[in-house]
Parts: structure tokens; sequence; C-alpha cells
């Protein structure tokens, strides 16, 4: 009875160290909280009712890889997000994960304690118990590491590599299951089988290590690609900015000069003309309610665009700006304030009460920028910003990813956070 109960536990356990796997390496999609939690408790319900069947069915091992391996793959498509062939990978490697350290520990074991295979698994005492929920301890230590890098490196294969990760994969469990049913037999020693299982989980590693190699150097080096785009893009957009801005400012400057000019056409009657002057200083200026005055005429153009976005927005735009600022590079300051306020005037259009606030001064060797944008529900996944929800994702959601780089390089750091229903970006670069 009671290794009846430790064994339902174990398999429980199974169940919900795969599904944490899988829900920690790809996430959830968009969907409520209340969903996610009844996908997730139908499939793991699902799984066990199964098994326990099973177990009075019957005894080969490929019925419950079988089940196992649908049930997931099943529900990595219906509730979380990655494309079919990363979540039938990422099915497979747990479901190797669970069958090598079960093997592994039983022949381990049998050599220990001097008992066959066969006997081993059919054992009812203590030493048994104590060996299932060890392995469970080691699927746990095994798994937690793979999920953290591939969320945190956002690592993802593509559909080639892919297939041979999943041929390797299948490979492996089949050849798993023939050297368990060798052992039962007794047609292979424990030593060889243990040997064999050790080979075949190293290969997989090396598999699986050159083939993340080689997604991590291609995504880097489009990255680089991308980012130097961008980067040339938004040079020539502050270039422009800055023209801009010194063309209204000379246009403010002389304003005097010229409303005498129209005055005179106008008193004289030569309403055509005044006309015709206007036009001729206006050119194609668009309007410029406010201006930022500052001693640096990077911040100015780029800053009196921003205001003219977040007026056609309706977004309230508070700023406190020093105006005697410490020289910094333009080029890289233009790439991470534009994108940072691009990134926060895109949200507010979303949001009901739209208002940003922007603070920027020197403190010491360093410009301090902050932005914080209202937020009605929290936007931060793991502390990160998520992935853009933009079609085109390989030519979007590289603002921030230019943004992290171009702090970097200018020795820098990056803090996002959120408090009291505000976005907040807090950037410290180092100034010339």
């Amino acid at each position: 009875m009671i290794y009846n109960i430790a064994e339902f536990i174990a398999t429980v356990s199974d169940c919900a160290i795969l599904f944490w796997f899988l829900i920690s390496s790809l996430s959830f999609k968009k969907i409520p909280t209340l969903l996610k939690v009844v996908l997730t408790s139908l499939f793991s319900a699902i799984m066990i009712l199964n098994i326990v069947i099973l177990n009075y069915l019957f005894t080969l091992e490929g019925v419950f890889t079988v089940l196992y391996l649908i049930t997931l793959f099943s529900f990595s498509m219906i509730a979380l997000q990655g494309r079919w062939w990363h979540q039938l990978v990422l099915s497979l490697v747990g479901l190797l994960a669970i069958f090598l350290i079960n093997a592994i520990l039983l022949v381990v074991s049998s050599f220990i304690l001097r008992e066959k295979y066969d006997d081993i698994l059919i054992m009812r005492n203590p030493a048994r118990i104590f060996l299932l929920f060890l392995s469970k301890l080691v699927l746990i230590c095994m798994l937690i590491p793979v999920a953290n890098l591939i969320r945190n490196k956002r690592i993802t294969l593509h559909l080639l590599q892919s297939v041979i990760a999943i041929i390797a994969l299948m490979v492996s469990v089949v050849a798993g299951i023939t050297v368990e049913k060798m052992i039962l037999e007794q047609l292979v020693p424990p030593l060889y089988a243990t040997i064999i299982m050790v080979s075949l989980a190293i290969i997989n590693i090396l598999i699986f290590f050159i083939l993340v190699q080689f997604t991590m150097q291609n995504q880097s080096q489009l990255n680089q690609v991308a980012l130097q785009t961008r980067l040339n893009d938004d040079e020539k957009k502050l270039q422009e900015s800055v023209q801009w801005s010194k063309s209204v400012r000379a246009l403010r400057h002389d304003l005097s000069n010229h409303l005498i000019s129209i005055s005179q056409f106008i008193k004289s009657g030569e309403d055509n003309k005044a006309l015709a002057y206007i036009e001729k200083i206006s050119g194609n200026l668009p309007d410029a309610p406010f201006f930022t005055d500052t001693n640096n005429p990077t911040l100015n153009a780029i800053l009196d665009l921003k205001r003219m976005s977040c007026q056609k927005e309706n977004i309230n735009l508070k700023c406190y700006i020093q105006k005697d600022l410490a020289p910094f590079d333009d080029t890289a300051f233009s790439t991470v304030f534009g994108n940072i306020m691009d990134n926060a005037i895109e949200a507010e259009k979303k949001e009901t009460q739209k208002e940003i606030r922007l603070s920027l001064e020197s403190k010491g060797a360093y410009l301090h920028i902050t932005v914080q944008n209202r937020i009605q529900i929290p936007v931060l996944v793991d502390g990160k910003l998520p992935d853009t929800t933009k079609c085109d994702k390989r030519n979007h959601g590289l603002g921030m990813y230019s943004v992290m780089e171009t702090v970097t390089q200018n020795n820098g750091a990056i803090n996002i956070y959120e408090k009291d229903g505000w976005l907040i970006v807090d950037v410290l670069m180092l100034s010339q």
C-alpha cells in the first residue's frame, strides 16, 4: 500500500516536472490565467489517469513513452508559444531525460545492492521508494539549467536543426527501450548497458551543443547586421532632426524681421505678396509648438520631434531636463534615447491615461536618462520586456537590443522595472 502511494506520487511528480519544464522553456500563449490553469490541470490529469490505467494493461515501456509524448506535445501546441518543432524537441528532451535517469539509476543501484535489474524493478521496500524520489530530484537538477538556458538565451532551432535533434532523440529513446529489454532478458550485462546509456546521453548532449552553437552564432550575426542597419538609420534620422531643428530655430530667431516685412506688405495692400512671403519662410516645416532649449542641439532636435509625436497621440509629456548637460556622444544618445521614447510613446497609445515622464541630467561622468510611462497591467516577464508583438518579428524588436548594445558599449547600465503603475527605464551612460 505504501509503495503504491509512493509510486503514484512519483508519477505525479514526473508529470509536474515535465509540464514545468515546457512552460518555463516556451512560456504560455497570451491567454487568460484561468485558462492556463485549466489546460495545465486537464492535461496533467489525462497523463496521470492514462498512466495509472496502463499500469494494469501493459508492461511495455514504449506504450508509456508514446503516451507521454502525445500528451506533452498536444499541451505545447494548444497552450504554449513556439513553433511545433521546438515543442516536439523539448517534449522529447523531457522524455529522454526521464528515461535515461531512471535506467541509469536502476543499473547503478543493481551494482550497489547486488541485485538483478529486473529484481530492482519489482522491489517493494524503502530502497525502491528512495530510488523513485532520487530520480525526480536528479531530473529537476538536470532540467532546471536547460530551461534557464533556453529561456534566458532565447535559443531557437531552425527546422532542419530541429529535425536532426528529433531524429537523434527518437533513436536514443528506441535504443534505450531496446537496451532495457535486453537487460530484462539478460542478453546484455548491466555494465555494458550502463556504458551504452551514458554514451547515448553524451552523444545527445554533444549534438545539442553543436546545434545551439550554430544557432547562437547565426543569431548573433543577424543581430549585428540588423543593429548596424538600425544605427545607420538612426544616424541619418539624427542628422535630419538636427537640420530640422536648426531651420526652425533660425526661423524663430529671424521671426521679428520677417513679421516687419509681412506687416509692411499688408499695410501696402499687397496681401498676395504677404502670403507668398509667409509660405517662403515657412516652407514645409511642421508645426512645432514647443522648443527644447539646452546646450545640446541633438537633444533639442530629438525631444522636439518626440513632443510633436506625443501631442499627436494626446500623450501628456512631462520633462525635467538639465540645460547645461555634460558633452556626450550624439549617435549613441540618439540610439538610446530615441528608441526608449519610441517604445514609451507606442505603449501609451493603448493606455487610457496617456502620460510619459522624462528626466535627463548629468551625474558626474555619466548621463542619467529616466523615462516613465503609465501602464494599467504589468508588462515585464521575469523582469524583462517581452518580445515584439508585431508581425514582422525579424525587423521589429531590435530597438531594445540596440539600446542594450549601445549602453554596454558606452560603459553604462540600464534598469527596467515596474512601480506603482509605471514602467520605468533607467539608464546611465558614460559622457565623453
